[in-house]
């Protein structure tokens, strides 16, 4: 195949998003808007757009989202957030041995642009809710093929297309009684059809009174207010005494969500269920909208040697599985192109996994002279 790159420019954005559209590798954090999104993210990371596209017979075979950031002491990896990029996405009619040929180009590319970059790492993950991930079985982690190593996790989707009769069965016996008990909360969606600046400047302000700080520059939210505009999100509020108490930013793409962002009234959520109702009544809204999947987040179950989340993370999963639904792996992967921090990263993860193991475990040596004795 006789392949060649052209990268990303904004004069490209319309035929990219047509070939998100069509592709069933790729989901809306595929597309410019979202890439626009990743470009203003975090100002302190420098974040610069390396992304490319990669045409074949003058038509456009894959998509390549690629953002650089920079990290302290001016460290630099391609990554979003500190966290992985979206992996490429390809032409559907491909067989796959071309999908292998376009794969083994486009991270030939990646590679040099690292080399040419100094990036010393580069990471990506797997959309869970692309048509070919949901429709297709769970695909390998291809990226191991390209030097990557496998750092996995697990998400929680739920399947909408269940009678609201099995989704409540299918709630935790507590999420049941919390929704019963928010019954006094009025719960409103809004669209593109009734969104206002208003409401959705009452959501940014609380998110900042949530997080007691502006976390992000206000760009950001001035794009996921565009996407409400044009049917990709929807914000769903809840409402106690006439006052909104609580937020969540739904994600909206080829027929399958994503909860984006969240933030309740921290004056109101110590005492009163708040999301339990919300996500409910977010659920049964998405179902009457005909969408089919819900991926409703990550599933932490303790430390990994290359994941530690803390408490609050772990608090945070244990809710979203109230609601529900199925387990997938969140397939990812991690390149290193420098020895050095690949030895600083792994020593430090290390040291960090053996201080949370239980004092009980011995090592190797203790047990040998135990069976000695």
């Amino acid at each position: 195949m006789k392949l060649k790159i052209i990268k990303l420019t904004k004069d490209k954005y319309k035929d990219w998003n047509q070939f998100c559209l069509e592709s069933d590798d790729a989901w809306f954090l595929h597309t410019t808007g979202f890439i626009e999104y990743s470009l203003n993210y975090k100002p302190e990371l420098k974040t610069q757009n390396f992304s490319f596209l990669i045409y074949w017979k003058d038509e456009i075979a894959a998509i390549v989202p690629l953002t650089l950031e920079t990290y302290e002491a001016g460290r630099k990896e391609f990554s979003f957030g500190k966290g992985e990029i979206l992996c490429p996405a390809l032409k559907n009619s491909f067989s796959q041995q071309e999908r292998k040929e376009v794969f083994q180009f486009i991270f030939a590319e990646v590679d040099r642009l690292a080399d040419q970059e100094n990036v010393v790492r580069g990471r990506f993950m797997f959309s869970a809710l692309s048509p070919n991930f949901l429709n297709n079985g769970i695909p390998i982690n291809y990226l191991l093929k390209f030097g990557y190593i496998d750092i996995s996790l697990n998400t929680q989707i739920i399947d909408l297309r269940k009678s609201e009769e099995e989704l409540w069965k299918e709630l935790r016996r507590n999420h049941r009684r919390n929704i019963l008990k928010g019954e006094k909360f009025k719960i409103k969606i809004y669209t593109s059809k009734n969104i206002t600046k208003d409401i959705f400047n009452a959501y940014k302000k609380m998110h900042h009174k949530a997080a007691g700080r502006q976390t992000r520059p206000d760009i950001t939210f001035d794009l996921m207010y565009d996407w409400l505009t044009v049917d990709l999100a929807f914000l769903a509020v809840v409402e106690f005494e006439d006052k909104e108490i609580g937020f969540e930013y739904y994600l909206v793409y080829k027929n399958y969500a994503v909860g984006f962002s969240a933030a309740n009234d921290p004056d109101y959520e110590k005492d009163y269920p708040i999301r339990h109702l919300l996500e409910w009544e977010a659920m049964k809204w998405m179902k009457k909208q005909d969408i089919s999947f819900y991926e409703i987040g990550l599933q932490w179950y303790g430390f990994l040697p290359y994941d530690f989340p803390d408490h609050k993370k772990l608090n945070i999963s244990h809710f979203k599985k109230g609601f529900g639904g199925f387990t997938v792996s969140l397939i990812r992967g991690e390149k290193y192109y420098d020895k050095n921090y690949f030895l600083e990263v792994y020593q430090q993860r290390a040291k960090k996994y053996a201080e949370s193991l239980p004092g009980r475990i011995r090592t190797l040596s203790d047990l040998a002279k135990k069976n000695d004795k």
